[in-house]
């Protein structure tokens, strides 16, 4: 089911929370279209209700938990002075994320074995979702889900145990956390990795069974991520994938745009790289200097005379 790169983010986000129920008004305020898309996905649903509002009393807006009352028949809070301020029951309705439904989505792409629902380790932080065939590993591998790794005490108690619970070969801990946020591990037998960095396609929730496996074994992949090439550009790994390409010209017009990506250029001028490469006047275009082929456009940007590689 497509998504929307929107939707997915907001999910993520939703599980980055401190709370496992995000009020339905704040997650509106993000984006309207993508809470809908999510609900109508199902992978969002009904949490309760967080009953937390902004007060506006004494010209401070403060945050005042909302109570039920009976005789009213509301929800709501008594100011300053005593006066009942009704809220909407729907400003205080709460979503929470279907992590059974959701983590199917990210691995229906994979061979699973074991738990059939998420079974938890660490209550709201961490689960056992069970083990799963991996090209590269000996045997299957296990898989963990983890959320809000940045935050420090989630992560000691995780951390922990990875000590009290060693896997036999390689463990894959997925998480909603962004990469960048994720601590190293010493425990270098779990493989730590954002569900973020591994997704088949924007707007697609699966994990590409590629992209993972290149995380997972860099080795037999490729060096860098996400991408990497051979030494004469002769083959370039994107994501996992190993594209070729043949000709000498091809190939020196790679190493060019390489060159100028490692170097962290902003681009290429696009006819300095063909002449360079050794094309004839009349091949002005990357698209002619790639005759017959689309994969390229893949990692090559062009615009305004300039060229560059954008994976």
């Amino acid at each position: 089911m497509f998504l929307s790169k929107r939707a997915i983010d907001l999910l993520l986000r939703v599980m980055e929370a401190r709370s496992t129920s995000v009020q339905a008004s704040a997650l509106r305020q993000v984006s309207p279209r993508a809470t809908e898309i999510l609900l109508e996905a199902k992978l969002l649903v009904a949490g309760g209700r967080v009953p937390v509002v902004a007060a506006l009393d004494d010209y401070e807006d403060e945050p005042v938990e909302a109570t039920w009352s009976p005789e009213l028949k509301s929800y709501g809070y008594h100011d300053s002075v005593g006066r009942w301020i009704q809220v909407d029951e729907q400003e205080i309705a709460a979503y929470r994320v279907d992590y059974g439904l959701a983590l199917a989505k990210m691995l229906v792409s994979f061979e699973r074995q074991g738990v059939p629902v998420p079974q938890p380790l660490i209550k709201d932080q961490l689960w056992d979702i069970g083990t799963m065939k991996l090209a590269g590993a000996k045997a299957l591998a296990p898989v963990w889900f983890a959320r809000r790794l940045g935050d420090p005490a989630v992560w000691a108690r995780v951390e922990a145990l990875f000590e009290r619970r060693p896997p036999e070969e390689v463990r894959i801990i997925l998480t909603s956390t962004p990469g960048d946020c994720v601590p190293v591990t010493t425990r270098k037998r779990n493989i730590v990795i954002s569900v973020a960095d591994v997704l088949s396609a924007p707007g697609k929730l699966a994990i590409s069974p590629q992209i993972l496996g290149a995380r997972v074994f860099p080795g037999q992949a490729q060096r860098r991520f996400p991408i990497d090439h051979s030494e004469d550009c002769g083959i370039v790994w994107l994501k996992g994938e190993a594209i070729k390409f043949g000709g000498d010209k091809q190939r020196l017009l790679l190493q060019q745009l390489f060159d100028a990506y490692w170097a962290k250029s902003r681009g290429c001028r696009t006819a300095v790289v063909l002449e360079e490469a050794g094309y004839e006047p009349k091949v002005n275009s990357l698209s002619k200097a790639f005759s017959g082929r689309k994969d390229w456009r893949q990692f090559i940007k062009y615009d305004d005379g300039n060229c560059w590689i954008a994976p």
